[in-house]
């Protein structure tokens, strides 16, 4: 063997063991970071007092707070148990004590706050989603924030869903002193990323059309998807063409059932959750589901009037995911989940099911025997 060999073995190791070290290496205050809209901001010390803005970060917290997500957050906006009220049971059961303490505050979609409120849960930490950004440079809050000392971290799971959770992840594992634990988690995110996007690598893409909130408004409702953001978004990353993206204007939109059919999509993607409204028939997806009653719900909502006209349905290609994943920090399942309902035959390999009961046992505190089901097919509207 060359000495040359010898030696690249030699580093191969260092770069291991340093590698290994770095990643379990506690965070060291004061500590400064750049968020995900490119600001600087300084954490003077560990935070044990946190203000969350969307509820649904939740999913991020559980990755690194691993004992006890909601252990530092002391208000947040809690649209998980409005959302899907029974993933937040699971939650508040796992973790009573904590889920009491944490005080909703139910603060408006787009970053309206009561200031007075927020500044007197003494917050050592806030985390908004950075798409309200604009809310908060408009009431001053960012500027208000900074001169009571409170750091401000604008992080992002929505707008660019592949790109910016990952490195949201990172970011809060930073700011948490849990950067051993955010490490363990990109790295599979990372590693899953690059076997869908090798696998897909110049291929047809399929069109796909994306019914956000399926069934909410009830039984006979019909079709509310979003644009080149959100599901928009997590079907682009995941080699699809979003044809919402064309026929709404805004981020989000209704579109009639007669362009749907006309735009023959190879794909027809329903998003559920188990809304809390009136009325609603959306598949219950989420934590502690049960997988019968959600293709219940998809097979019913596939016989809807009309629906045997589009070309996804009578070729059998209708498929069901957890609402909540477009603005969550584990949206790799999605990503898995739908490049394997695209490409089926070049992801043959790809196992999302067990990858999300990897994500649930070794990467959170979840009850590890905790039925999670985020995705599913519709049984056909022959069935």
């Amino acid at each position: 063997m060359s000495r040359f060999s010898h030696l690249s073995k030699f580093f191969a190791v260092v770069a291991t063991v340093t590698a290994a070290a770095f990643s379990a290496a506690a965070t060291e205050y004061p500590v400064t970071v750049t968020d995900i809209s490119g600001r600087s901001v300084e954490i003077k010390s560990e935070p044990q007092r946190i203000v969350v803005q969307d509820g649904r970060d939740i999913f991020a917290l559980s990755l690194l707070d691993r004992d006890d997500p909601l252990k530092r957050v002391v208000a947040w906006n809690n649209i998980v148990s409005r959302s899907d009220p029974q993933s937040w049971n699971v939650f508040k059961t796992t973790w009573p004590e904590s889920a009491a303490k944490a005080v909703d505050m139910k603060f408006g979609d787009e970053g309206q706050i009561n200031f007075e409120q927020v500044v007197a849960a003494k917050p050592d930490l806030i985390i908004y989603q950075v798409r309200v950004r604009n809310a908060l440079e408009e009431g001053d809050a960012l500027k208000r924030f900074e001169s009571l000392g409170v750091p401000v971290l604008l992080i992002d799971t929505e707008l660019e869903p592949a790109i910016n959770a990952p490195k949201t992840v990172s970011l809060l594992g930073t700011a948490l002193n849990r950067e051993k634990e955010a490490k363990e988690y990109t790295d599979f995110y990372a590693a899953r990323l690059a076997e869908i996007n090798k696998a897909i690598e110049g291929k047809e893409k399929p069109k796909v059309f994306v019914e956000a909130k399926a069934g909410q408004k009830g039984p006979e409702s019909c079709c509310f998807t979003h644009g080149d953001v959100y599901w928009g978004k997590l079907v682009s990353e995941a080699g699809g063409i979003n044809l919402g993206s064309a026929l709404v204007k805004g981020r989000t939109g209704d579109v009639t059932l007669e362009t749907i059919i006309s735009s023959a999509p190879d794909v027809f993607v329903m998003t559920g959750s188990p809304f809390s409204n009136d009325g609603s028939v959306s598949p219950p997806f989420g934590i502690g589901a049960d997988k019968a009653g959600i293709e219940a719900a998809l097979g019913a909502l596939e016989k809807r009037k009309g629906f045997d006209l589009i070309k996804a349905v009578k070729n059998d290609r209708v498929y069901g995911i957890y609402h909540q994943l477009y603005a969550s920090a584990m949206n790799i399942y999605a990503l898995e989940y739908l490049a394997k309902a695209f490409y089926p035959d070049a992801l043959k390999n790809l196992d999302p099911e067990a990858d999300l009961e990897k994500i649930v046992t070794e990467f959170t505190g979840l009850p590890k025997t905790m039925k999670v089901v985020f995705g599913a097919k519709a049984p056909g509207a022959g069935n």
